[in-house]
Order: structure tokens, then sequence, then C-alpha cells
């Protein structure tokens, strides 16, 4: 050691070297260690987009088919991997299909590293989404060891040091201090410096590990260097994603909402603010959200939140109404997810608000469309059915009598005849609103033209009878129409039930019974149900028998109605409508027969008649140069339920050669919901055809948009009445806007019926609709005549 005291290189220096040389080497190993984890995670996290990008190709089509499954079997492959530490998969609703975690030491939370997620998209639509946690417990187990390495490698260089130093102090004194120097050098920054000595074997093999580690140091740098680098554009990259999420909420017409229960905090975005009236700056608690909430939805909203507490499942969805800042009511709907920690303990709800107001004032209109008479504001036939079953049960309960009594009134189409439909809406409108205040009822409702239903649950036959005397003076009242004076007479048939029976359609088969034997005794009168004299039933079975003989004789023709197109004016299809030529009664319209047609089975083979001559009559036009003329056909409940009616029109196609784009069933609202699936099942076998289906007299019967937006339809079939009653600001006016408005946005065809006057016309052109039909272009002609108008170009009116 004495060599060291007369050296630069002394005892007194020997502690500070062997700390300098410590320090470099750790800090080599702890650079080196930093920069293998950000190695490390960066292949964890492109090992993550890979398995994703993997495992969305795989489960895209079990996604789209909702295949569980699938999407098992592709949840346990992924939990195969070690560093996957949990898995979720979602619908498009975010309703959880797959999850699961591991629950071992090393996917602790602490290890868990952030979740990674990727949308499953098909058609620009999202149908599913998975999320992915990795563990970071294998790679800090690696990085710990390389750090254990470094450190006993640096303590191994150290005693060789020390060893050299010792052993050969007096030689190589003048090597170390270069290596001395040169390792301060470079600590100090001077990165070009590197150690030069001429000596042993084993201090130059120490310098030039030195000048290694210099190396490495350097290189450890650049990567550390590129390595934070690309972090940062990690981060810029994460900070517009995070942008761009929040312009699509900013922008989206649903509101977010988030309720932190362990900070009592309540969060609505921007648009939810909106949608009560309050600005954007406007702060927003649970509790003042609720001061918003209609009051009687109030309670059903805390029960909703309430639910995320005690359900098992953590999706929920409500619609309630809010009131605005203004007085204004709205409808909401809205769709929460509850989050949960390990314990099950709910930490957090989330979720969106939809304004629902335009759906529901829709909904609205066409629900009171689809129970109540447009004209009157009575009761229709709908109704009538779904409130009367409640009535005859009270009655049968009570043990008392009722009546139901049908009221036809006489020669009423002579009102239209010689007035116009006008004035019958008019006469009807004051009749409905006489009898509703003056007599007393239970049900009163209209179920056709001129026939009305009363139903009292507490009435004996003389009570009845007194009853339908108060009805007829009500009517009978004289009525002054356009300057002229009218009495108007009615017949009412009235049947006891549960005498006469207790089911509605029973009851009023027999009050209709009644009803006709008034009218033949001389009208003017009421008649109570009799069983034994049924003289009606012997008509109809007359009637049956003289149809079913008129369908062996073709004496079933057609009339065709032009429909013209709104925007050319031209014909663009027709309407095939049967008529009856009786051999002595004459032409008879469809209401002489079609009825008991329908009631006795025999409208099948007469509606293959009418399908078969249509066809036909089809080819014939298309020969003749009449190109793409639609030919529409009513198709009955009994013709679309037959077991073989999909065979039959095929059959019928193909027999008459007729091109399948060119026709066109129509079916009526009724029709279609009396057996839905079975509805549906056959309409989409005919469609393959390419065959196009129209929803007759829409808002005549069920309207509903959910039925709506369920069948396959191609032309939407707005019902007369709505046209003729429509006037400016008018009930009528408002359905036909939206009907019309919902039809466009569901890629339906619009065709108007019974377009008399040429303001109809303007109005319904006005509304963007689509077809017009009417006795304004003409009324039902045969084949022949239409041929004229064909010929003859039928022009738009004049002025539209």
């Amino acid at each position: 050691m004495k060599g060291f005291q007369t050296k630069k290189l002394s005892t007194a220096l020997l502690l500070p070297i062997i700390a300098t040389v410590f320090s470099v080497l750790m800090a080599l190993t702890i650079i080196d260690a930093a920069a293998e984890k950000l190695h490390l995670t960066g292949e964890l996290s492109i090992e993550a987009e890979h398995i994703l990008t993997i495992t969305a190709d795989a489960a895209e089509d079990a996604f789209w088919t909702y295949n569980e499954v699938s999407l098992n079997k592709i949840g346990e492959t992924l939990a195969n991997y070690q560093a996957v530490a949990s898995i979720k998969m979602m619908d498009a609703d975010n309703q959880l299909i797959f999850e699961t975690s591991k629950r071992t030491k090393p996917y602790d939370n602490k290890y868990l590293y952030p979740s990674f997620t990727r949308e499953i998209i098909r058609n620009n639509q999202k149908i599913g989404e998975i999320q992915l946690v990795f563990t970071t417990y294998y790679l800090n187990q690696a990085i710990t060891t390389a750090i254990f390495l470094g450190f006993i490698r640096t303590l191994f260089i150290i005693l060789i040091i020390v060893a050299l130093i010792i052993f050969r102090s007096k030689n190589l004194s003048g090597s170390i201090d270069k290596i001395a120097d040169g390792v301060k050098a470079f600590s100090e920054g001077d990165t070009e410096t590197r150690i030069q000595v001429k000596d042993s074997h084993e201090i130059k093999n120490l310098a030039d590990r030195i000048n290694r580690l210099f190396e490495d140091i350097l290189e450890s740098r650049t990567k550390l260097t590129e390595n934070y680098e690309e972090l940062e554009k990690q981060e810029e990259a994460l900070r517009m994603s995070e942008e761009r999420y929040r312009y699509a909420v900013e922008g989206s017409n649903d509101a977010i909402w988030d309720w932190d229960l362990q900070n009592s905090e309540y969060y609505v975005s921007k648009r939810g603010l909106q949608m009560i009236g309050l600005m954007e700056q406007n702060s927003m608690s649970l509790e003042s959200w609720m001061c918003f909430i209609h009051p009687q939805d109030r309670a059903h909203f805390e029960n909703y939140l309430q639910g995320f507490y005690q359900n098992n499942s953590n999706f929920g969805q409500i619609e309630f109404r809010v009131i605005g800042s203004k007085g204004e009511t709205r409808w909401l709907f809205c769709r929460g997810k509850g989050i949960f920690d390990q314990n099950n303990k709910l930490m957090r709800v989330s979720g969106f608000y939809t304004d629902i107001t335009d759906r529901i004032n829709a909904e609205e209109a066409i629900n009171k469309l689809a129970y109540y008479d447009v004209l009157t504001g009575l009761p229709n036939r709908a109704m009538l059915f779904e409130h009367s079953n409640q009535l005859l049960a009270e009655s049968e309960q009570a043990g008392k009598s009722g009546a139901l009594l049908y009221i036809d009134l006489d020669n009423f189409k002579a009102i239209n005849d010689t007035r116009g439909h006008a004035a019958g809406d008019h006469v009807l409108v004051g009749i409905a609103k006489e009898l509703v205040e003056a007599i007393h009822y239970d049900t009163i409702a209209r179920i056709a033209g001129d026939e009305l239903i009363v139903i009292n649950k507490d009435c004996t036959m003389m009570e009845a009878s007194k009853l339908a005397n108060e009805i007829m003076r009500i009517i009978s009242n004289p009525r002054n129409i356009d300057g002229f004076e009218f009495i108007i007479t009615c017949s009412i048939g009235i049947t006891m039930f549960p005498e006469d029976g207790t089911d509605i359609n029973k009851l009023l088969m027999n009050a209709d019974s009644a009803m006709y034997h008034a009218k033949e005794q001389g009208k003017d009168q009421f008649k109570f149900f009799e069983q034994s004299a049924n003289e009606m039933m012997v008509k109809k079975i007359e009637l049956q028998y003289e149809i079913r003989r008129g369908i062996r004789d073709r004496e079933f023709v057609l009339y065709y109605q032009p429909q013209i197109d709104f925007l050319t004016g031209l014909i663009c299809g027709v309407e095939a409508l049967v008529r009856w030529q009786h051999p002595t009664r004459g032409l008879l319209p469809p209401f002489e027969f079609i009825e008991l047609a329908e009631e006795s089975g025999l409208i099948v083979p007469l509606g293959e008649q009418i399908l078969t001559e249509a066809c036909r009559q089809s080819v014939i036009w298309e020969n003749a140069g009449y190109k793409d003329l639609t030919m529409a056909v009513n198709f009955s409940a009994k013709q679309i339920n037959k077991k073989d009616i999909v065979e039959v029109v095929f059959g019928i196609l193909r027999k008459t050669g007729m091109r399948p784009e060119l026709l066109d069933i129509e079916i009526t609202e009724s029709i279609a919901m009396e057996n839905l699936e079975n509805t549906l099942s056959i309409i989409k076998k005919i469609k393959n055809k390419g065959v196009k289906f129209s929803l007759d007299d829409f808002g005549t019967g069920y309207s509903s948009l959910n039925y709506l937006h369920k069948l396959p339809i191609d032309h939407l079939k707005i019902d007369k009445q709505f046209v003729q009653n429509m006037r400016p600001g008018s009930f009528e006016e408002v359905v036909i806007k939206a009907t019309i408005e919902i039809a466009h946005s569901m890629n339906l065809v619009v065709v108007a019926e019974g377009i008399e006057t040429e303001e109809q016309f303007e109005a319904i052109l006005a509304y963007n609709g689509d077809r017009a039909q009417g006795y304004l272009f003409s009324k039902p002609v045969p084949a022949k005549e239409l041929e004229t108008l064909l010929n003859n170009d039928l022009k738009p009116i004049e002025g539209s």
C-alpha cells in the first residue's frame, strides 16, 4: 500500500474511485432496466393490440350472429395468455356476454395495466366490444431480475478493481488513474472520452470493458431517448383520441350521464342540460336533476336507480317525463349500466338519455287513431272489443242482465248522395254528440259508416226498450242541412246478455240480425233478437249459395281504378276491384257480397279467381305496350292465412306469365295483425319472388308504429276517411303528415286513397305523397275503358 502514498492514486482516493465506478455501473444498470421496462411495456402494448386484432377478426361473425358459444370459446382461449388478467365481451348495447378475471397474486390490482378496448364494427355499425386487461407482474419480475444481475455484476467488477489495486497498486496506479480520470470525465458529460492504457492484459481488459460500458450507456441513452419520444407520441395519440371522444359526446343527439356513488357526484353532459332548457355552464346534482322529473314519474325514477343496488343485472332502462325550465314536458329514454368492484359493491352508474318526445307524440296520435273514430271521436270497433270484454265480465260477476243496441241510420246514403259526404259527416258528428250527452250508457262506439253500438251492463228488457225509444227520439229530431230540413230515422237491434250470449262477436251478430229484422219491418223501430225467428240467417244462406254459383259460373268481373304518380300525373298502376254481374240483380258492388264471402270461406276460391284474372289482364296490357303498370289486388284474412297460399300465388304467376314485380298484394292492418308471425312468414316467402305488398286502409286498424316497422311492406295506403275529412289544421292533416314522414323514413311508397277534389290532391302533393287514387281521376272502370285512359295519357290536375 506504500506505493499509493507516492502516487496520485492514494489510499484516500481509493474509496471515491470505487464509489464512482459503483455509481456509474449501477447507473448503467438502472438505465438498462428503465430502457428494458419501456421496451417490454411497448412490446406488451403491441402484443395487446395484436391479440385484440386477431380476436376481433375471429369474433366478428360470432358477434353478428350473437353466437354465445363461439364467444365463450374465444374468451376462454384469450384467458390462456399468461399476461391477460381479465376479459370482457359486450354486445352493441353494452350488455355483458362473457367475463372472466384471474384472481391469483400475479393478477392483483396493483399489477394491472390499463385496459385495451376494441369495438367490433360491421357495415359501419357497432356490433360488440372486447376489453382486455394485462398484468405487469411478469414484466416487473424481469426488470427486478435485470437490476439484481446488474448489481451482482457491479459488485463483481468492484471486487476485481479492488483486487487489482491491492495486488498491483505499484505498477497499475498510473493505469488506474487513467481509468479513474476517464470514468470521471465520462460521468461529467464528456461522452467522447475513452480510456487508453498500455498495461497488463487484465488492466487493458478492464479499460476495454469500461469503454464498452461507456458505449452501452450511450446506446441505452439513445434507446431511452427514442422510447421517450415514442411515449410522447402515444400520449399525443391518446390526447387526440380523448378529444375525438369529447367531440362525439358533445355532437351526439343523446346525453351522457354518470352517477359516482363514491364521491356522491352526478354528471350530465351538455346535451342533457339542453333537454331541460339549461345552459352548459349550469352545474347539476342528482337532487337538482330529480327536481326536473315529472312529479308522477319521480318515484318511478328513484326505484329505477335503487334497482341497480337490488338486481343482479347491471343494466336497466326506463322512460320518464321531465319538465323543462320553461314548463314544457318532454319524454326521455334512459339506459344505464352499473359498475361494481371486486366485492360486488356498486361503485357508479353510467348511461345515456335520449329525447323520445317526438316518438311518443307520434305513437299517441297513432294509438288514438287505432282506438277512436276520427270523425265522431267515439271509440271504434277495436276499442269496443277491448272494453266490452270487461263490461260483460263485470255484468256476469254481478249476476245482472245487460243490453247491446245496434243502431243503423235509415236511408243515410241519401244524404251523402244528395248533399255530399261533408253534410253526411256533419250529421254523424251531431248525432254522436247528442247521444253522448243525453243517454245513459257504459259504452258507445261507431263501428261502421252509419252504425253505432250502445252497451248498458245493468239493464232489463224494459229499460232497454226505453233506451231505444230515447235514442230514436234524439236521432229523429229535424236537422237543417244547407237550408234543407231532414228527418233522420234509425233501426235498432237489441240483444240481451247473458241471455243471448256472453261473447261480443255473438252479441253483435245477434243485434245485427235483430236490426235487419227491424229494417225489414219498415225501419224506424227497434227489435229484440229472437233466436227462433232469425230470418236474416236464411237470407245469408241463400246469398251464400248464389255466391258459390257465381264463382262456378264466373259471374264476378274486375273493374280497375288507376293510381296516379303525383310528380308526373300519369297512370303508374291500377287496383283491381271485384264486381258481381248477378243474373237477376244486375251489377253488385263489393259490400253486397264480400262480407258474407269472407264469413263463409268462399272468399278463398273467389280471391284465386280474382288474382288469376288480374294477372292475366296485366300480361295483356304488358304485351300491348303498357309497360311497368303495377296491378294491386286485395287479399282477405282467409286468403293470406291459407296454408298453400305461397304455392297458389306462384302457380298463378307461372300460369299467366305475369312479371312478379308488377303484382302488388294489398292487406289491411287487421289482417296483418290477426296472426302476425304467420303473416310475416308468408309475406317474406312471396316477396322473395319479387312481389310487392301494400298495407291498405292505414289508420283504421291497429296503427302501431312497432307493427308497421315489423311488416316488410313496400306501399302504405292512407285510408280515404283521412283524405276526405282533411282540413287545414285538422287532426286528419296532422295524421297524414306524420304518416307520410314515418313511411318515407322507412322507404315506403305512400298512396292516398279517396281523393275527390283538387284541394285534396294539392294538399297531399304538398305533403310529398307518392301516388293518388280516387274519383277525381277516375272511378273503377272495365279494362277497355282503362285502356282509353292510358291512351289519353291522363294528365295532372290543372294548376298542380
